[in-house]
């Protein structure tokens, strides 16, 4: 999995406007900060290949290629340990939808300059543009970040039997959800904040689908069709 763009800071990070807080043992010197993030990578690795309750600390020492004792030392229980690991996944993808964001900024401020809300025809033309950049955004996941996508459903299932991980699930969801709405609010839209929902929960589904069926062919067709029949129905656009 791709490493964060910096070092984690157990003390409070700001990613992309989230609050993230690591429950694990402070680091103050580089070399152990490093140390620290290795086991965190190597535990997000096991939860792709195993699932969240594969986290062990032998396990994880293992994958790492650390001693056992370095991750008892910095994470006192399996619980921290699922945290932290939870919490540096939540980092690395505010950074990346982020990035990607303001990738794809200037062809929706293109799609927006065309569009006419009182013409239909152009809202189909604009709903088509969204799609195609849905449907990208959604490519370069499966393509290029498959095991994100592993990890965020096993996270989300392991949510329902930890509440501790719950609050970090919350600000990971509040971030995708707080970027959808200001795209929503920017094309006029009244509910903004029920279009995001709609929309967010129709792209999880869609990289669902991919990843259990494929985005090729006839699938990635459907796929696309999903993505563009939600756009229309915010639009008004029936047919």
């Amino acid at each position: 999995m791709d490493s964060p763009s910096e070092d984690t800071k157990d003390s409070g990070k700001h990613t992309s406007g989230m609050a993230l807080k690591y429950q694990g043992r402070k680091t103050s010197r580089a070399n152990s900060e490093q140390r620290r993030r290795t086991i965190l990578e190597a535990a997000l690795r096991i939860v792709v290949r195993d699932g969240v309750r594969g986290v062990r600390h032998r396990a994880v020492a293992k994958e790492a290629n650390v001693p056992l004792s370095a991750t008892t030392y910095y994470f006192k229980d399996i619980t921290d340990l699922i945290t932290d690991t939870f919490t540096l996944f939540v980092e690395m993808g505010a950074e990346k939808f982020k990035a990607y964001w303001e990738e794809s900024d200037s062809m929706l401020k293109m799609a927006m300059s065309e569009l006419e809300p009182s013409n239909s025809g152009s809202r189909q033309v604009f709903a088509e543009r969204i799609a195609d950049l849905a449907i990208e955004y959604v490519l370069v996941q499966l393509r290029e970040h498959c095991d994100y996508l592993i990890a965020e459903r096993a996270f989300q299932q392991e949510c329902l039997r930890n509440e501790n991980l719950r609050p970090i699930a919350f600000s990971h969801q509040k971030f995708f959800l707080n970027s959808l709405e200001a795209f929503f609010s920017r094309i006029g839209s009244n509910h903004a904040d029920i279009d995001a929902e709609l929309f967010g929960s129709v792209i999880l589904h869609v990289e669902y689908q991919g990843l259990i069926a494929g985005f090729e062919g006839d699938n990635l067709r459907k796929l696309r069709a999903m993505l563009k029949r939600q756009i229309e129905l915010t639009l008004g656009i029936y047919h």
